[in-house]
């Protein structure tokens, strides 16, 4: 049962008042005025979801030095409901590609959730996905989990333009947009929508982009370090080396690839992952806005910190990681298509052209036919 003792000794108080004359109206104490003011305030909400709505206002009855009404309880019948401002991950402070990030580490260090409020209630999670990635646009899908309804696809799309250090790095930071909450039947539940952001960007590191085998930066006397920049290793992860050429298209696609890996691997589990944190909470009616956020951002923290042990998958450094791994091996075709592409090109450019007014050697002109034999006479 969700209860309050404020609202025990209010009612007691109003059947001892069926005892006695009724007392003159005098005004209700500078404090007990200012703290209803600050209930009836509306929360605030960042300018890029829209405006949050108002929490309910409570209007004080007159009757003398008795403390400020509480908020309405699921039991006895009245509605607590809001909505709080959107809670987001810092750039650069989400996961990263790079072969360690400390503030992902530092994120799951502060996963534990704190001691829950003697008046609290169980918290029930209801938030859809969108996944944000611009410059890439396919066509979206529905999806139903069995552990949130209304599981819903967004636009596609990321930005691009981070700085990193060479040659690129994805970022995961996600965010919880649209947050509000509601008071039934003994529970608060939880609605929202989940931002899948992938922040990406590349750095040549001072290497020569490849843009295609025919470009005039291949020549006949630097084809084959290009050829063997551009060539799979022989072991995992299977990375070109790219000592003094690069191709700056597939180092793009590698780091979008981080993205729908990511984006992936949040709707299948990461959603999961956010129930399972925000359910193991509670919040109280008195202080829901406050417990919301605390409980939204202790879910964006754990997630990080998951999505950093699903990147690693084990691996002790950048090369044995899971995710690059898996990003390496998107991308090696096309790195040996084009290593294959420029080892042809410069076996063409290293033909030597034929001599001015020269005409190029044939092969030498057939025989003359031999004359049949004549029959003896």
């Amino acid at each position: 049962m969700f209860s309050s003792p404020v609202a025990k000794t209010r009612a007691a108080a109003d059947l001892s008042s069926k005892s006695r004359p009724p007392a003159p109206h005098r005004p209700m104490a500078a404090g007990n005025q200012a703290r209803l003011r600050s209930i009836a305030q509306p929360a605030s909400a960042k300018r890029d979801g829209g405006q949050a709505e108002p929490t309910p206002v409570i209007h004080p009855e007159a009757v003398p030095a008795l403390p400020p009404a509480a908020l309405p309880t699921p039991e006895q019948g009245g509605a607590v409901n809001g909505t709080i401002p959107d809670i987001r991950t810092p750039p650069g402070q989400g996961r990263s590609t790079s072969s360690e990030t400390a503030a992902a580490a530092a994120a799951g260090a502060r996963a534990a959730a704190d001691p829950a409020s003697p008046d609290a209630v169980p918290v029930t999670a209801n938030f859809n996905i969108r996944f944000s990635q611009p410059q890439v646009a396919i066509a979206g899908g529905g999806k139903t989990d069995p552990v949130v309804s209304g599981l819903t696809m967004g636009t596609f799309s990321q930005p691009g333009g981070r700085p990193v250090s060479p040659f690129g790095e994805e970022s995961y930071e996600p965010a919880f947009t649209g947050i509000s909450y509601a008071f039934a039947g003994g529970k608060c539940t939880i609605s929202g929508t989940l931002d899948t952001i992938c922040p990406w960007g590349t750095n040549a590191g001072g290497r020569t982009d490849v843009p295609s085998a025919t470009d005039a930066v291949v020549t006949k006397d630097n084809f084959t370090q290009i050829r063997a920049d551009l060539t799979p290793g022989a072991a995992s992860p299977f990375k070109s080396p790219r000592t003094q050429f690069y191709s700056q298209a597939l180092v793009e696609r590698h780091e979008k690839f981080h993205g729908t890996d990511d984006l992936g691997w949040t709707t299948g589990t990461g959603l999961g992952i956010v129930k399972t944190q925000l359910e193991a909470g509670s919040v109280a009616a008195a202080t829901a806005a406050a417990d919301v956020a605390h409980a939204v951002d202790q879910a964006r923290v754990k997630l990080i910190a998951e999505n950093l042990t699903w990147y690693k998958g084990g691996g002790a450094s950048h090369d044995s990681f899971a995710g690059e791994i898996r990003a390496y091996a998107d991308g090696r075709p096309q790195y040996q298509a084009l290593a294959d592409a420029v080892d042809r090109q410069g076996a063409i450019l290293s033909t030597p052209a034929p001599a001015p007014g020269l005409s190029p050697v044939g092969p030498p002109p057939a025989p003359p036919p031999v004359p049949a034999p004549h029959p003896a006479p």
